[in-house]
């Protein structure tokens, strides 16, 4: 039974105005040249929330066909309720799920609306809508492929359990790099812990009030050196959550979406009151953008640049970044950080520090020995080694039938030769 447009705006009000009884603003009903419309705005659009929605349109109507299918742009027509009557094929209530700019979802028809075409208006304007007031931006945060790492203390509800790693961290993680571990308790750790401190020192010296510590920090130094171990540890200490944002699994996760996805994570940091950003692989963006770079690789460099900006007179968010080789950044994103802190690679008396952590039964002398044998290996070197070494003692164990001891010198030292080799004729 076709129901006219008074009726049928009557009926979708006063049903969405008892369900959230004035918690939202109604969607606008308009009747323009016979079309009737509906418009309105969720908090937002993604492939998952609209493919739920295409599985609720299905439980109302059951012949639908998707005419467009785009990653910010699908259209979803019914065929009517039979599929023989072809001349009604155009003229079905039509679903545009639009994510261009403002997410919006339009439903437009040119005739009158079926009672179950105003139905399922209604549930999906309930949908959406529910969506927003029970969004869960921890929820989307990890749907966009961002870890959340935060020390235990903050991690009281049981539903954000599910979604945040539990980090307790200390400088002992973390062998060697006294210098750097000063500098980075100067720059980030204290400044976090004590703003009011550093902000009263600075008018002092100054007379007047401004900061006098970094908004965005570059970590910049070979992989396995401890970058990102780092930065745990600040989120650790701080006990300020940490976003973990991999840009490279961004851009391959997302391609096509990536600058919109990577903007929605930025904002969705606003929802903490206070937060850590580390991005880390931002090399995947290495190159200038004078130099033919790929089309999503600048539009989601905009984005960084366009954030971090916009983070830089802010007191609740720090941005750290990671590269492999600053040498390939653009130079507007270099430009951008206030501080880049190097981590080379461990000489000798950090390596003795970094193998002194992973071996406790090994003499002093003997872990001396490893260090010098170990020429040219990172922290995240070392301790592949020492995991082979103990994996390789704990399988001759097994195979020999021997009492259960800790893996001997020898062991160690063969892996590193053998690596120390394999380096060497590469």
């Amino acid at each position: 039974m076709q129901i006219d447009y008074i009726t049928a705006r009557n009926q979708i009000e006063q049903e969405l105005e008892k369900f959230f009884k004035d918690t939202i603003e109604i969607p606008n009903i308009t009747l323009e040249k016979g079309e009737f419309k509906i418009l309105f705005y969720p908090e937002f659009l993604s492939k998952e929330t609209i493919y739920d929605a295409i599985v609720l349109l299905k439980q109302f109507l059951e012949n639908i066909r998707i005419h467009t299918m785009d990653s910010n742009y699908v259209i979803v027509q019914s065929l009517g309720p039979n599929l023989y009557d072809t001349k009604n094929f155009l003229s079905g209530i039509k679903f545009k799920f639009i994510n261009l700019g403002t997410p919006r979802v339009e439903i437009t028809k040119n005739e009158n609306l079926l009672q179950e075409e105003v139905q399922i208006i209604i549930e999906l304007v309930k949908y959406f809508f529910n969506k927003k007031k029970n969004f869960n931006f921890l929820e989307r945060l990890n749907q966009l492929g961002v870890s959340i790492y935060a020390h235990p203390l903050l991690i009281q509800h049981p539903e954000d359990k599910k979604r945040i790693h539990p980090i307790e961290e200390t400088w002992d993680n973390l062998g060697g790099y006294e210098e750097i571990k000063v500098e980075v308790q100067e720059t980030i750790i204290l400044p976090l812990l004590h703003p009011e401190i550093f902000l009263k020192v600075s008018e002092l010296a100054r007379g007047e009030k401004t900061t006098n510590y970094p908004s965005a920090i570059l970590f910049e130094g070979p992989p396995g050196v401890g970058k990102t171990s780092m930065a745990r540890i600040i989120a650790s200490e701080s006990k300020i959550p940490m976003l973990y944002i991999p840009i490279e699994n961004i851009l391959s996760k997302y391609y096509g979406e990536s600058a919109k996805n990577l903007s929605e994570i930025f904002d969705l940091a606003d929802n903490f009151d206070k937060v850590i950003l580390f991005l880390d692989e931002i090399d995947s963006l290495a190159g200038s953008r004078e130099e033919g770079m790929l089309e999503a690789t600048r539009r989601i460099l905009s984005v960084l640049l366009r954030k971090i900006d916009g983070f830089e007179n802010s007191k609740k968010t720090l941005t750290i970044g990671a590269t492999n080789r600053i040498e390939d950044l653009d130079h507007a994103l270099i430009s951008r950080f206030d501080t880049i802190i190097r981590f080379p690679m461990p000489n000798q008396e950090e390596r003795v520090k970094i193998f002194a952590k992973y071996i406790k039964h090994l003499t002093i002398e003997q872990i001396k020995k490893l260090a010098e044998i170990s020429e040219g290996f990172s922290g995240r070197n070392i301790k592949d080694t020492c995991e082979m070494a103990e994996r390789r003692w704990a399988r001759q164990l097994i195979l020999e039938k021997k009492q259960l001891q800790p893996p001997p010198f020898e062991i160690y030292q063969e892996i590193i030769l053998k690596k120390q080799n394999i380096k060497l004729n590469l």
